[in-house]
């Protein structure tokens, strides 16, 4: 069992394989400390994994499901590297979220369930925003 988060191969079954990062909560249970893109799990599920012989994780099911509230959205790399954007961000994670970015565009709010119904419209208003003055310049 190791308190550090480590990159790991994880397996799912009809999904291939990719990279990402996890905490051994042992007896083969595992924290995703990132979100799966090609598999049913997210940022802080806690799954049930099996280790294999070339030390790949073998994905069995989500026995926890994270207690944060997740949302996703396209947005254009100008929109993601927003300064205010980036303020967002950071107001999330001191409320205790957390956010990822995929493939420079797109981005996953991991959002603490009693934060959500203020967060949420904040996040929305802003992009609307942040894409309206785009689209005018």
């Amino acid at each position: 069992m190791s308190d550090e988060p480590y990159g790991v191969t994880i397996i799912f079954d009809d999904n291939g394989s990719e990279g990402l990062l996890v905490t051994s909560l042992g007896n083969n249970l595992y924290r995703l400390e990132e979100t799966s893109f090609l598999g049913e799990a997210r940022y802080h599920d806690i799954i049930e994994a099996e280790i294999q012989g070339d030390g790949s994780l073998r994905f069995v099911r989500v026995v926890t499901p994270s207690a944060l509230k997740t949302s996703s959205l396209f947005l254009g790399k100008e929109l993601i590297e927003s300064p205010r954007l980036s303020a967002f961000l950071e107001k999330v994670m001191a409320v205790g979220g957390n956010w990822e970015k995929l493939f420079e565009s797109f981005l996953i709010l991991h959002l603490p369930a009693d934060q959500e119904s203020s967060l949420l419209p904040e996040f929305n208003t802003l992009v609307s925003d942040l894409t309206r003055r785009a689209s005018q310049s």
